[in-house]
């Protein structure tokens, strides 16, 4: 089989699909893409937001948080606290699978009623709100991915760093070791 050009059903620019993919297709029995690869890599990447930041109410004690998730979704969303407390009981979202409906039908309904945490951020955070994906950080501004930093900002990811800004895969900058 030789290469095909197609045109993406989403953005409508050409892409090529070699003799090489189309075999692999075949091995694992899909069809070939419809969307071109940037397509396809922004519709993988739309499920885990962690640099666009929101302001919403949480769901459980209605004060004002960060989130990564905008203030129209059709889910609760718990501040960092709520969602780690003994205030809601995760088990009152289960239900019986029902085997006249499709699974994907039932994982959607699912996922607009259980609560998702405003943002994944573990250990000791000070200072350091407006951080996601992120532990153990202090004095940290917009920084994702990032885990034991101090005074940093403007980062993705970073680790181990102290006084850095405006960096991108940063490991043990700043830091002096002796």
């Amino acid at each position: 089989m030789n290469s095909q050009t197609k045109i993406c059903q989403n953005c409508e620019k050409d892409f090529q699909i070699d003799p090489e993919d189309f075999e692999f297709y075949e091995k694992i029995n899909v069809p070939p893409p419809t969307f071109c690869p940037e397509c396809r890599m922004i519709r993988r990447m739309v499920v885990s937001n962690e640099r666009s930041l929101y302001k919403i109410s949480c769901g459980l004690c209605g004060k004002n948080i960060i989130s990564m998730y905008h203030q129209k979704v059709s889910f609760p969303v718990y501040c960092i606290d709520c969602w780690q407390s003994d205030k809601w009981e995760a088990i009152q979202y289960g239900y019986n699978y029902n085997f006249s409906k499709s699974f994907f039908e039932q994982l959607f309904e699912l996922k607009q009623k259980v609560p998702r945490i405003a943002l994944l951020q573990q250990g000791n955070m000070a200072n350091s709100e407006y951080t996601n994906r992120a532990s153990n950080n202090n004095n940290c501004y917009l920084i994702f991915r990032a885990n034991f930093n101090e005074n940093c900002c403007y980062s993705h990811p970073i680790n181990n760093s102290r006084d850095c800004f405006d960096c991108l895969n940063s490991q043990k900058s700043g830091v002096t070791h002796y």
